[in-house]
């Protein structure tokens, strides 16, 4: 089987050899700090260079910031990458000549303070005539939060925004606007947004954050529901977590094979984080053999140190969920969670869960027999791994961490539970 190449990865390959072929002290400390600088699991990528996928969400932002009076809202699960695109986006918004900002709630804010937030990370200039005949001119900068009063209102921001845009268009991210508990702080948002789409300032706002849907993550949305075009972030596609991995692997100088990146975005479950994590672990595991051509088996010594390295919260969810005293199914009813059918938010059904259930246990099982076990992960005795939507025949499933599922895939493979050819 070929390895998966770009040019860059080529180029690497005629310098260290065959991909197999082992390389040097001063190439493995060389490759060692590529792969970090390309991996960054822990942190959103910012970097246009190493951003891979989303590229109908992306153009969507260009056409949005290309129309006065029209704002977006992108919203999602945690962990499906929705920061990472207002970084990217914002550094490609920046290279076509308009202004872009992001600021980050957190729950000690309120209206006033993510607006001072956004505005010190935009300079203003400004052009003053010296004194007499011969004098030049002086040129300064500030930073635009300094437009704002002591009391910051909508009619204020909107004030200091028309300023800052009388020259370039702006755009400004509001990230995890879901933390934002100052419920007046909201209305005031909607308020904003309502009269710079009336007024048609040269302002775009993005305001990002964890939800299912629009109106849960803007309450307030209806009286600005013409303004706000909706952007929702699913899960990322097998295609676009294969880019991820390919082109990290390029930025690093090395190969990878089809074997390997077919695992790792199987194992990853939709989610960009797994995707970096397991790519960086593989690939640091085949340096550690001196080799620059990662292989599947550098993979399965990856799942292993990922699961080592989890979140503790991570970890002890897992834990809370699937202790018992007595022998029970419940880390089994777990797993067949983690690998069953869901829709773009993330929801399955108790009947979807019945079929890995069956293929785990070696035997057909019907819904009755673990109906009992998903309501009980869906409760504070089992750590409400899982959150329930609906009753009876109409209920509906999914993680509460998203995180959590596909750790619990992982130690799924790790414990011989299931192949990864399993995993949807």
């Amino acid at each position: 089987m070929g390895d998966v190449r770009s040019r860059p990865a080529s180029a690497a390959a005629k310098r260290g050899g065959t991909g197999d072929a082992p390389i040097g002290e001063a190439e493995l400390l060389d490759r060692m700090r590529l792969v970090g600088e390309a991996f960054r699991p822990a942190a959103p990528i910012d970097r246009r260079s190493l951003f891979s996928g989303r590229s109908e969400q992306i153009s969507e932002l260009f056409s949005i910031a290309a129309q006065p009076g029209q704002h977006a809202v992108i919203y999602g699960e945690r962990g499906v990458g929705k920061t990472s695109l207002a970084a990217v986006t914002a550094e490609m918004l920046q290279s076509a000549n308009m202004l872009a900002a992001r600021a980050t709630c957190d729950v000690s804010d309120d209206f006033g303070s993510v607006w001072r937030k956004a505005l010190d990370e935009i300079r203003v200039h400004t052009t003053t005539q010296g004194l007499g005949f011969t004098a030049g001119t002086k040129e300064t900068s500030h930073s635009a939060a300094g437009l704002l009063a002591d009391e910051v209102t909508p009619h204020a921001v909107r004030g200091a925004l028309e300023r800052v845009s009388a020259q370039r268009d702006v755009v400004i991210f509001i990230d995890e606007f879901d933390r934002l508990q100052d419920s007046a702080g909201r209305v005031l948002f909607a308020d904003t947004i309502k009269m710079l789409s009336d007024r048609v300032v040269r302002v775009t706002i993005g305001l990002i954050g964890v939800a299912d849907s629009v109106s849960e993550l803007v309450r307030e949305h209806r009286s600005i529901e013409r303004a706000l075009a909706q952007i929702h972030m699913p899960r990322m596609t097998r295609n676009e977590l294969a880019e991820i991995v390919t082109r990290g692997i390029d930025a690093s100088q090395m190969t990878i094979r089809p074997e390997a990146v077919r695992k790792i975005t199987a194992l990853s479950q939709g989610l960009p984080h797994y995707t970096q994590l397991l790519t960086q672990l593989a690939a640091q595991a085949a340096l550690t053999q001196r080799r620059i051509a990662v292989a599947g088996r550098d993979v399965d010594v990856a799942v292993g140190r990922a699961l080592d390295r989890a979140q503790q919260s991570v970890v002890e969810a897992y834990q809370e969920a699937t202790t018992d005293t007595r022998r029970s199914i419940y880390p089994q009813v777990l797993l067949a969670c983690a690998l069953a059918p869901e829709n773009d938010f993330g929801l399955f059904t108790p009947s979807d869960v019945r079929e890995p259930l069956s293929r785990i246990l070696g035997k057909p099982y019907k819904t009755a027999a673990f109906a009992r076990h998903l309501d009980e992960l869906s409760q504070e005795s089992r750590g409400e791994v899982l959150q329930k939507y609906g009753t009876g025949r109409t209920s509906r499933y999914r993680f509460l961490n998203p995180l959590l599922q596909p750790y619990v895939a992982m130690r799924g493979v790790s414990e011989g539970l299931v192949r990864v050819q399993d995993l949807r």
